[in-house]
């Protein structure tokens, strides 16, 4: 797993962005937006300074709060927060040897290394679970959690940042309105839990990047703009349902809320069932509209670059996918891949020892009820400085 911070991720995209032209304002706000037939007018203000930009389109990417999304008509229903989880950034004497998960009646921690000696640790605890988003978290309150779950506090000191977060939920009730689009917090908000938040934001502007760049070159047929809308909202629902049942798991207090957290614990040592939802989790397997002719074979998969074709890709289908149906004819040695049209995509075949997780490694799970370590395919072996580099060259 490549292990980088928000901070690091938002760094390597806006270099790419100025790499490629992009201008980046800040300090600027929206506080006013008009749609014409022909084009869109937003005023924005800086200090006294106010200035009227013409668009062909708008996309709103201006999280939660955004000012885009109401100007533009687009609804954010749902509900308000109930519930609480805690975050720590902190330095740990006694680290880990690696992420690490526990779950008891008192609620749920994971901790991980991010960097520079920090560690992040991220928590529910069932007796401070209702306090609000706005209260103070004091760092004895994060040992005590951590020693009720683990049984020593790792030794935190010297925290970077303490805070408390809600299961606040939300979604737009449409992703485009006319020349207007919402994408990332703008369209969506959920409890952070699995951390699928940047994940989705980043996966939401991908889809639309390519849709919108062909719909103002004129090249893009009917429907393609739309379909942003009817995917994206799709996916998001999944990771809003996703993280409501996460949630559920981690706040769970009574025997019949603890024995689901156990059952379900069970179900996941199952690896075919945890790889289907680990790529679920990663964003790897959102959910796409039904359409008249079924689901596509390809659906789900990920382009990566071939090895012998600079510029070419080819396509890693799921461990659990299906095969497509093999058309009539004569039959082939199994172990010998078909012989495929000029230009077309090398396809691999699934692994042969049955599903891995996400690095290709076989996972094998921690018994239900006990913390345990995420395993080292998810443990960060280089330093920051070479995960950073590493991100700047996939970017280029």
């Amino acid at each position: 797993m490549l292990a980088l911070g928000q901070s690091v991720n938002e760094q390597l995209l806006e270099e790419h962005a100025v790499a490629s032209g992009a201008r980046v304002l800040r300090g600027e706000e929206v506080v006013s937006l008009t749609q014409g037939p022909d084009a869109v007018e937003v005023v924005t203000r800086a200090g006294t300074t106010h200035r009227t930009v013409q668009a062909r389109r708008v996309v709103g990417c201006d999280g939660t709060r955004s000012a885009v999304r109401p100007a533009a008509g687009i609804g954010f229903p749902g509900q308000d927060t109930t519930l609480t989880g805690w975050l720590a950034d902190v330095e740990l004497d006694e680290p880990p040897a690696g992420p690490l998960a526990a779950t008891g009646p008192a609620g749920s921690l994971l901790a991980a290394p991010i960097g520079d000696g920090v560690h992040r640790l991220a928590g529910l605890s069932t007796a401070t679970m209702h306090r609000g988003t706005g209260e103070p978290l004091p760092l004895e309150e994060v040992r005590e959690q951590t020693r009720t779950l683990l049984g020593r506090d790792l030794g935190m000191r010297n925290p970077r940042w303490l805070s408390r977060y809600g299961n606040a939920t939300r979604q737009a009730t449409r992703y485009r309105a006319g020349r207007v689009l919402v994408a990332g917090d703008a369209a969506h908000v959920f409890f952070p839990a699995g951390g699928q938040g940047m994940n989705l934001g980043i996966q939401d502007a991908t889809d639309l990047g390519w849709k919108l760049a062909a719909t103002l070159q004129d090249r893009a047929p009917d429907g393609l703009l739309d379909s942003y809308d009817t995917e994206r909202r799709l996916a998001a629902r999944a990771v809003i349902d996703n993280t409501r049942a996460q949630l559920a798991l981690f706040a769970a207090a009574n025997p019949e809320q603890i024995a689901l957290r156990e059952v379900w614990s069970a179900a996941l040592a199952e690896p075919r069932t945890n790889h289907r939802r680990a790529r679920r989790t990663a964003g790897f397997d959102d959910p796409l509209p039904a359409t008249p002719r079924g689901p596509h074979p390809l659906n789900g998969t990920r382009l990566r670059p071939h090895p012998d074709h600079p510029g070419r890709h080819d396509h890693r289908p799921p461990a659990d996918a299906p095969r497509p149906t093999p058309a009539a004819g004569p039959r082939r040695d199994t172990d010998t891949p078909p012989r495929r049209p000029p230009g077309a995509p090398h396809a691999d075949r699934r692994h042969r020892n049955g599903p891995t997780d996400l690095a290709g490694r076989h996972h094998r799970a921690d018994p239900p009820g006990r913390a345990g370590r995420l395993g080292p395919a998810s443990t960060p072996t280089h330093s920051a400085a070479d995960r950073l580099a590493t991100l700047r060259t996939l970017c280029r």
